[in-house]
């Protein structure tokens, strides 16, 4: 049954299984949702949820519609392939919050982003304020660890805390305290296949450790692994997956990761 007190929220959804469990969870906790499918981008079949269609660039338009959906809340959540600005011909509201954000990099963008949608009401929410049981819990969840290994994840945290501040990916690879690998624009999954060739099978076990930044703004973009995470890190070459507990969205539901860990041969702890 629908929920008097809270706000209709919209789903603008991207890439992935994730909007469609962000929606679901809602649904479950009484909310009426309506998704806001990003043109091109999406893949997840969202059955008899109501779906709007959007383009990426029509950022003007976007807030109408929400706002004509009787949408008080969004969250925008899934993974979005970045078109080149001739494919993305951005509305007039787009064109003047990119010249805002010009030079400042994805996180400031998205911050203007928000703010004009804020403008008129609609407030940004993240993913993991709607389902909490899907963040990264403490301690081993799946696998062994390899008694060099804490010195290997301790450096990959390290070197994200001295990135923290700067608009650059959460992810790293490191093994025997030597860095392999830095998340940058292309994404987790093509990092991870990017280091494949320079891992050492006869050394230490490879890690992959994913943490939030320091000033990680939790509802307009938050970490996430899956399924996909773990399998392309396993095609990698890498055996050991550490995130941030509590700053790492499980875009699957956890007895699932875990399960596919185990049959991966993967170890996956939360620190």
């Amino acid at each position: 049954m629908p929920n008097p007190g809270a706000e209709r929220l919209a789903v603008i959804a991207g890439q992935g299984d994730l909007p469609l469990r962000v929606a679901q969870t809602a649904r479950h906790q009484g909310r009426d949702v309506t998704i806001f499918a990003i043109t091109g981008q999406v893949d997840a079949n969202f059955g008899d949820f109501d779906v709007v269609d959007v383009a990426l660039g029509t950022i003007g338009d976007t807030r109408t519609r929400i706002q004509a959906a009787g949408c008080g809340d969004v969250v925008m959540v899934g993974k979005v392939k970045r078109p080149s600005l001739a494919q993305l011909r951005p509305d007039s509201h787009a064109v003047k919050l990119l010249a805002r954000a010009v030079g400042k990099g994805d996180d400031a963008l998205l911050r203007v982003i928000a703010s004009f949608f804020e403008e008129v009401g609609i407030n940004m929410v993240s993913a993991d304020s709607l389902m909490p049981g899907q963040m990264m819990p403490k301690g081993l969840q799946a696998g062994t660890l390899d008694p060099a290994s804490k010195a290997d994840i301790d450096c990959g945290r390290a070197v994200l805390a001295m990135l923290g501040d700067s608009d650059i990916g959460q992810g790293v690879v490191v093994q025997d305290q030597r860095v392999l690998a830095v998340e940058a624009a292309e994404g987790t999954d093509a990092m991870l296949a990017r280091c494949a060739s320079l891992i050492d099978a006869a050394a230490t076990p490879a890690v992959f450790v994913k943490c939030a930044k320091h000033a990680q703004d939790r509802r307009l973009d938050i970490p996430v692994i899956g399924t996909d995470t773990l399998r392309a890190a396993k095609a990698a070459g890498i055996a050991i997956i550490a995130c941030e507990a509590g700053g790492v969205l499980l875009s699957d539901a956890p007895s699932v990761l875990w399960q596919e860990a185990e049959q991966l041969g993967l170890a996956i702890i939360g620190v």
